[in-house]
C-alpha cells in the first residue's frame, strides 16, 4: 500500500473514530442524568477522563515507536469498542466509571492516525495532509451529535447510540487490520521501525533517532514513563522538563500564558456543563440538543476561515486579542441568562468566532515572542495549558452547577473577564513599548 493510499485510509478513520464519539459524548451527561448521576459526580468521572487521557499518551506513543502503530492502533480502537458498548449495555454507574478509566487509557485511535500520516508523508506536505485529516474529523464534529441526537430520541436510542459506536469502531478494527501495512513507506521517523533504504547515511540515520526522541519528550505532558523505568531513564526525562520550565523567560511569557489560561478556561467551563444547562433551563430533547452542537460545528469550520482575514485587518495580534476576548466575556455573560432556546444559538455565533480568534491570536503573539530554537518547548508548553483545562473544567463546572443552573456560566464569564482584562494589559504594554520605540 502506497502513501497516498496510507493517508486516505486515515481520513477514513479519522472521520469514523471522530463520528462514533460524536454521536456519544455530546449526550453522554445527560444520559449520566437520567441514572441518578449528580452534576458533580459526572463532573469528576469526566475530569479523570481528561487525566487518564493525558497520563496515557505518551506510554502509547512510546508503544507506539517501539512496536509500531498497526498494533497500537488496533489494540486502541479494539478496546475503544469495547468500551462503548459496555456504555450502552449497562446501567450500572459503577460499571460505567469503569469503562470510561478503560477507554481513557486506550483512546489514543486519532493520535496514532496522525502519526501514521506524519510517517508516510514527505515534510513539506504534512501541513496540508493533516489539514485535511482535521477537515474529516470536522466533518464528524458536524454530522455526529446531529445523528446521535435524532437516534437518542427513539425508545432505547442511547443504548442504539452506543451500538452504532461500537459497530463504527469495529469497522475500523476490520478497516485498520485489512489496509494498513506493518511497515509502513520510508518517510517514517520511528527508530526501530523505519525502512531505511541502503543509501541513507549514517548521519541521516542518527538524525532522524534524535528528531524522534525530541517529538517524544518536547511536550511537558510526558510526565508517565513506561513501567518500570530505569533510573537513568528517570533522571533523562524528568531532567528535560525541569530543563523546559528552566528555559521560559516567564518574564516574556508570563502575561500571556495567564491570558491563554484564563480565557480557555472560561470557553472550556461553559462548553463542560452546555448540554445539561440546555437540558435543564429549556427542556430541550436529545434531537434539538444534537442540531445545537452541530450548528456549533459549522460556526467553528465558518470562524476559521474568517481568522485570517480578521488578522489582515487588525495587524496587531494584541489588540485582537484584546477585543475577542471583550467579546468572548460578553457573549458568556449573555448567554448564561438567555431567555430561550434561539438565543442561546445566535449567541453561540460570537463565542465560537471570538474562541477562534483567542487561540489564533495568542498562538500568534506567543510565536511572536519566542526565539526560533524555542518554540517548540514554549507552543508545547502552551498547549499543556489547554490540556489543564480539559481535566479541571468538567469537576469545576458541574460543582458550581450544583449551587445554581447559572453557576457555570458565571464562573465562565468571570474568567472570560480576568482573561479580557490581561489582555488589556497586554495590549496597552504593547502599545507603550511602540511609543518608546519611536
Amino acid at each position: 500500500m502506497n502513501a497516498k493510499s496510507i493517508q486516505r485510509l486515515m481520513y477514513l478513520l479519522g472521520f469514523l473514530d471522530l463520528g462514533g464519539v460524536m454521536l456519544i459524548i455530546p449526550l453522554f451527561v445527560v444520559h449520566l442524568r437520567t441514572l441518578g448521576m449528580t452534576p458533580m459526580v459526572g463532573g469528576i468521572v469526566r475530569s479523570f477522563y481528561g487525566v487518564l487521557q493525558l497520563l496515557s499518551s505518551p506510554l502509547v506513543g512510546r508503544w507506539s515507536d517501539k512496536y509500531g502503530r498497526r498494533p497500537l492502533l488496533l489494540a486502541c480502537l479494539s478496546v475503544t469498542a469495547i468500551g462503548y458498548f459496555v456504555l450502552g449495555a449497562t446501567s450500572s454507574v459503577l460499571i460505567i466509571v469503569v469503562s470510561r478509566i478503560v477507554t481513557g487509557i486506550f483512546k489514543h485511535s486519532t493520535t496514532l492516525c496522525k502519526a501514521v500520516l506524519a510517517d508516510v508523508t514527505e515534510v513539506e506536505e504534512r501541513s496540508q495532509v493533516l489539514g485535511k485529516f482535521n477537515a474529516a474529523m470536522g466533518a464528524a464534529v458536524i454530522l455526529g451529535p446531529a445523528v446521535g441526537g435524532n437516534l437518542t430520541d427513539l425508545e432505547n436510542g442511547f443504548r442504539l447510540v452506543c451500538n452504532i459506536s461500537t459497530f463504527i469502531f469495529v469497522l475500523n478494527v476490520a478497516l485498520c487490520f485489512a489496509f494498513l501495512p506493518n511497515e509502513l513507506p520510508h518517510h517514517s521517523q520511528s527508530e526501530k521501525h523505519k525502512v531505511i533504504s541502503k543509501q541513507t547515511s549514517k548521519d541521516e540515520q542518527e538524525q532522524t533517532s534524535k528528531r524522534s526522541e525530541e517529538q517524544q519528550e518536547g511536550a511537558l505532558n510526558h510526565l508517565i514513563q513506561e513501567s518500570e523505568p530505569s533510573e537513568e531513564e528517570q533522571e533523562e526525562t524528568m531532567g528535560h522538563i525541569i530543563k523546559v520550565i528552566r528555559d521560559i523567560d516567564w518574564q516574556v511569557f508570563g502575561d500571556i500564558f495567564l491570558v491563554d489560561f484564563f480565557l480557555t478556561f472560561a470557553a472550556f467551563t461553559y462548553r463542560a456543563s452546555f448540554v445539561l444547562i440546555i437540558d435543564q433551563m429549556f427542556g430541550a430533547s436529545p434531537k434539538t440538543i444534537g442540531y445545537i452542537i452541530s450548528f456549533q460545528g459549522i460556526i467553528g469550520a465558518m470562524a476559521g476561515f474568517l481568522t485570517g482575514k480578521i488578522s489582515k485587518l487588525y495587524q496587531n495580534s494584541q489588540l485582537e486579542l484584546f477585543h475577542s476576548s471583550l467579546l468572548q466575556g460578553a457573549a458568556l455573560l449573555v448567554l448564561t441568562f438567555a431567555p430561550n432556546v434561539l438565543s442561546v444559538i445566535l449567541l453561540l455565533i460570537p463565542l465560537s468566532l471570538s474562541s477562534t480568534v483567542i487561540q489564533t491570536s495568542t498562538s500568534t503573539i506567543i510565536i511572536e515572542r519566542s526565539d526560533p530554537s524555542k518554540i517548540g518547548s514554549v507552543t508545547g508548553f502552551g498547549q499543556s495549558i489547554q490540556a489543564i483545562a480539559t481535566m479541571t473544567t468538567p469537576l469545576l463546572s458541574s460543582m458550581a452547577q450544583e449551587v445554581s443552573v447559572y453557576g457555570p456560566g458565571v464562573l465562565a464569564s468571570l474568567s472570560a473577564v480576568v482573561g479580557a482584562a490581561l489582555a488589556g494589559y497586554v495590549a496597552h504594554t504593547k502599545k507603550l513599548r511602540k511609543e518608546k520605540e519611536l
